[in-house]
């Protein structure tokens, strides 16, 4: 996906996410934010994971490889943002940890009968 400077920056708008919505036809999107040491907001936003990207951070996560883990998820499941976010080692690494809560799961329970 060819991003302008301006979504690189992160300076995403409501029109932008409106476009992504449609193109990849779902309904919500993650929006990631980390604040800088100065207490600036970066904002990126993410897709939500297809099977194969939760099938292979899953894997990793069962490793206890969470680090891994989420950064395979905000670097596959990107759209745009602040870049600052998957390369500004504090700022990449918080981000990481944030975008492995992605996955979610609803209550289950598995008894015998």
């Amino acid at each position: 996906m060819k991003m302008s400077i301006e979504t690189k920056e992160g300076h995403i708008t409501p029109e932008q996410i409106t476009e992504w919505k449609k193109k990849l036809k779902v309904d919500k999107l993650h929006k990631l934010t980390v604040k800088d040491k100065d207490g600036n907001a970066l904002v990126g936003y993410l897709k939500p994971p297809g099977r194969e990207i939760k099938a292979t951070a899953l894997s990793m996560y069962s490793q206890n490889k969470i680090l891994e883990c989420g950064e395979f998820i905000r670097d596959n499941c990107w759209l745009g943002g602040d870049e600052r976010l998957k390369m500004d080692g504090d700022i990449a690494d918080t981000a990481a940890i944030q975008a492995s809560g992605i996955i979610k799961f609803l209550e289950a329970e598995l008894g015998e009968v």
